[in-house]
């Protein structure tokens, strides 16, 4: 498995947690932190990006302006 299809497993697996608890709005930013302490190949903003449009195309809310 590549580093590319852990972290799409990864982000499939925190989307669907998210999508589990519909009232929660999710804070991407952190999660991209989260996620870039195991996949530092890639930068924060690109986890943060990739996040985004997994949060996007399932239709889920989240938080595009919190602070670290």
């Amino acid at each position: 498995m590549t580093e590319g299809d852990a972290l799409r497993q990864e982000i499939y697996r925190l989307a669907a947690a998210a999508e589990a608890d519909p009232e929660t709005t999710s804070n991407l930013k952190a999660l991209a932190v989260q996620l870039w302490a195991n996949f530092d190949e890639f930068t924060v903003e690109d986890l943060e990006d990739i996040l985004r449009d997994e949060w996007r195309t399932r239709g889920l809310p989240f938080n595009d302006n919190a602070d670290m």
